[in-house]
Formats: structure tokens, sequence, C-alpha cells
């Protein structure tokens, strides 16, 4: 007997039930881990500052590249109305950089905020950018990879759409590779 349908039933309940409880906010670990089934939806709230994923790194002479944003746009295709794992890839990296943004805002004072999830696996991918990383057959920064990585580092940056302005969010200590 499959019991997949009633774990979803019995999930959707007890988070219904917590929510009640709690007044509409999900906090609690085991609930922090089951967002990722439910997209960031603040972008109907107008139009307002996005966070942005931004990457640099040192090669083994030392010398550091430029900041490069990791989230550039990607040609769209008729097909692409059908199939696009690529582009919906590249989607959900700017959303869990969304989620990062959300989890600094919402962090506690004296946490830090490389003990969450969320950092981690924005560093996770801001190495696998900066190395040379693709959605698809398309790279994820639109500069060359480095090649001789020794070390890396990323910033998370508040932009304005269609303007220059923008502030930094967070900064990454220089990380090993």
């Amino acid at each position: 007997m499959d019991f997949t349908p009633l774990l979803i039933v019995a999930y959707f309940a007890l988070l219904a039930i917590t929510l009640r409880k709690r007044g509409g906010s999900i906090e609690g670990p085991w609930l922090f881990f089951f967002r990722a089934f439910f997209p960031n939806w603040k972008f109907f709230h107008g139009i307002n500052l996005t966070p942005r994923l931004y990457v640099r790194g040192q090669s083994k002479m030392g010398n550091w590249s430029d900041w490069c944003l990791v989230y550039p746009r990607l040609p769209l295709k008729p097909q692409h109305l059908v199939h696009n794992p690529a582009v919906n890839l590249a989607l959900t990296h700017q959303n869990l950089v969304d989620h990062l943004a959300n989890d600094i805002n919402d962090l506690p004072d004296g946490t830090d905020i490389r003990e969450r999830v969320t950092y981690q696996l924005v560093s996770r991918l801001a190495r696998q950018a900066i190395a040379g990383g693709q959605w698809g057959d398309r790279p994820m920064m639109a500069e060359e990879p480095l090649r001789d990585l020794s070390a890396f580092q990323f910033e998370v940056r508040m932009e304005m759409p269609g303007t220059q302005s923008s502030y930094l969010m967070l900064q990454s200590p220089e990380i090993p590779t």
C-alpha cells in the first residue's frame, strides 16, 4: 500500500494546525526545511530591491578577479514554453539567494548567518559558479571561470531593477577551495 498521499495530507494538516496556533508565521527548525516546497511570492508587492549574488575568485598566484554577477539572463527559445530545465534551475538558485536575504533580515542579534543552511547552500552555489558551473549548456556567469582557483568570496547585494544603485547586504569571508 502506498502511504505517500496520506503522508502529504498529514503534513499539510500539521502545517495548517501549527500556522493557526502561531498566528501565521512559520518557525521552528523542522518547519523551516519544508519551505523549499513553496516559492517566494514577494514579487507581487511591487518593484523593490532584489538580492543578487556576486562572486570573485583568487588564483593560485594570489590575484583576485572582479566581482561577477551569477544570474545572467538566458536567451528565450520557443521550445522553452514546453521544456526549460536550465532556466528553471537558474530560477531555483535565485530563489535560494532570496531566501538567504530573508534569513539575513530575520536573523536574531548575536546569531551567525554562516550557521544557516541557506548560507551554506549559497556558498556552494558561489563556488560552483566561479569554477565554471553551468545551467544546462549555459554558464552561470558571463565572465570566464577561474581554472586555478585557490579561494573565493561571495556577496549578496540588494539592487533596484533597472538602475545601477545597490547596497551590500552580506560579504562572505575568503573561503579556501
